[in-house]
């Protein structure tokens, strides 16, 4: 009788900032009530009452991790985010305005752990 070590199957669904170049590293987290929709690939921080929220400077602030999936905070209240592992370049973004990362900003990723591809 053969043996097939195939146990299962793992298929991401939806729009992800994360990529598998890496083992990615995930944590959830509560976010800001009532603070819009938070993009995947948005990199968050903490406010001054421990809620993620979209990060506007990188350096001045603690990155917490990327956003992995669309959040919208007048409904969701947690997110799921990318705290060690390769994130899709072309979906990274910073603030409330989702602007696109400068060099700076993704080499300052690479600080805590994740990588751009």
């Amino acid at each position: 009788m053969p043996i097939n070590g195939v146990v299962g199957t793992f298929n991401y669904g939806g729009v992800r900032a994360s990529t598998t170049g890496h083992p990615p590293v995930f944590e959830t987290g509560v976010v800001k009530a009532d603070n819009g929709i938070y993009p995947a690939g948005v990199v968050l921080a903490k406010d001054g009452d421990g809620k993620l929220v979209p990060c506007e400077d990188l350096v001045a602030e603690t990155v917490q991790g990327v956003n992995d999936a669309p959040v919208d905070t007048s409904v969701d209240t947690v997110a799921q985010y990318l705290v060690h592992g390769t994130a899709r370049e072309d979906m990274l973004v910073k603030g409330a305005a989702a602007t696109a990362l400068t060099v700076a900003d993704i080499a300052e990723l690479k600080t805590v752990g994740i990588f751009a591809d």
